[in-house]
């Protein structure tokens, strides 16, 4: 049988009003014939996917309309604006923008504040959280809702390392990577940008500005100030630098393991080889306790714009384009990282150890805030070479120090 689905929901809890001639009532839906309607949507979509998104949101177009006796065709005009613009070119004028575009996680709040997209109802935010998990699906969320279908995680690191030197096991703890015996070459590089460097404070159970309130910053706690001091201690076997140098290091031997995002994984392969081992980073243990270490990372995902005339229909796009299946057609297809969990049961899927180990590094990330200034980024990054580079010796001088430059960050 055909049937509507989300109109009960989408009317209830939509802000923008425009699913006002949608039932909003929980009465059958009357066996009276239905005027089917001809609906258009244009959705944005990265240069390099412009292939696929026409053929996914064709099948899209002949499933729904097969389902719903409302709907007699579905245009779906595909266009070029990637993840990195989309944001910016919705906020000019959303009105000309796409009904359904991809967004990374960042740019939440922007849109929501700007009342662009949508913030999904309870029933449709319960299948998102089914589909990716909670973890993931709170990537997308801001003040109290939803906004969209994660279809790729953005996170910056996982964990690459040199198979001759170390073990699936030995990579499950970094203090025993960095007590291993026989080890000449650096342990362990990252980046210094903030970006990367923000892990160690993660680590150690720092905030930065939480749900975007800057009065929320905790990297000046005891847990983070030992962390950061385990990690100038080891700073012999500890190595930082840029993703090019640490290239080089890795294929002459002197660097054993590196830290590096997703983008970064075709990189990785070449440093390392067939000696490349690839998992989601490891636990550091301090004074007897056990950390997790954690990244600084996100989602993309489908967000719909709040004046899409045909709002249904648009989130049912949306929802189609992140579902498992069309995820793993676009892992075949190009090697995108899926982000649904079923996937991680899926044979093709296990057989392929950097999407594994991002996927679950995805339980272990936390979201950039929009709110984060940019003058932040500098002062961030300088902090952190003083630390390692042993300019601020000892926990309580690392503590007092990172204190100081929480209080400037709240103020920027």
């Amino acid at each position: 049988m055909k049937r509507r689905i989300l109109a009960l929901s989408l009317a209830s809890a939509m802000v923008v009003g425009a699913l006002a001639s949608c039932s909003t009532t929980a009465e059958p839906v009357s066996s009276q014939a239905v005027e089917a309607r001809d609906v258009s949507l244009v959705l944005w979509g990265a240069e390099q996917d412009q292939d696929f998104l026409k053929a996914q949101a064709a099948e899209f177009a002949t499933k729904y309309t097969s389902e719903h006796e409302d709907v007699k065709s579905i245009t779906v005009d595909v266009k070029i604006v990637g993840e990195g613009d989309s944001a910016t070119e919705a906020l000019k004028d959303i009105n000309a923008a796409a009904d359904v575009f991809g967004v990374p996680g960042d740019q939440t709040g922007a849109l929501a504040d700007a009342k662009a997209i949508y913030a999904m109802p309870d029933d449709v935010a319960n299948q998102i959280k089914a589909l990716v998990g909670e973890s993931t699906a709170a990537k997308t969320f801001y003040n109290g809702s939803y906004y969209g279908f994660p279809y790729a995680p953005n996170t910056a690191q996982a964990l690459y390392y040199n198979t001759d030197i170390f073990t699936e096991d030995d990579v499950k703890s970094l203090n025993t990577m960095l007590e291993k015996e026989g080890v000449t070459a650096k342990v362990l590089g990252n980046e210094t940008g903030a970006f990367h460097s923000t892990t160690w404070y993660f680590t150690g159970g720092g905030e930065l500005f939480t749900g975007s309130d800057k009065s929320i910053c905790t990297f000046d706690t005891d847990e983070c100030a030992a962390v950061l001091e385990f990690m100038q201690n080891n700073n012999d076997k500890l190595w930082v630098g840029s993703s090019d140098d640490a290239v080089n290091l890795i294929k002459d031997g002197g660097l054993a393991a590196w830290l590096a995002g997703s983008w970064d994984s075709q990189k990785m392969k070449d440093a390392f080889g067939d000696k490349m081992g690839v998992t989601a980073l490891p636990t550091v243990t301090v004074d007897g306790k056990d950390y997790q270490m954690k990244c600084f990372g996100g989602v993309k995902y489908y967000a719909v714009n709040a004046a899409s005339k045909e709002p249904e229909v648009a989130i049912a796009l949306a929802e189609y384009l992140s579902s498992a299946d069309v995820q793993l057609k676009k892992y075949e297809a190009s090697g995108a990282i899926p982000t649904a969990l079923a996937l991680l049961d899926n044979a093709t899927i296990k057989a392929d150890p950097v999407a594994v180990a991002y996927m679950q590094q995805g339980e272990n990330i936390v979201v950039q805030e929009p709110v984060i200034p940019g003058d932040w980024w500098g002062d961030a990054e300088a902090l952190y070479k003083s630390i390692f580079n042993k300019e601020v010796v000892g926990r309580d001088a690392i503590k007092a120090e990172v204190a100081k430059h929480v209080e400037s960050w709240k103020a920027m």
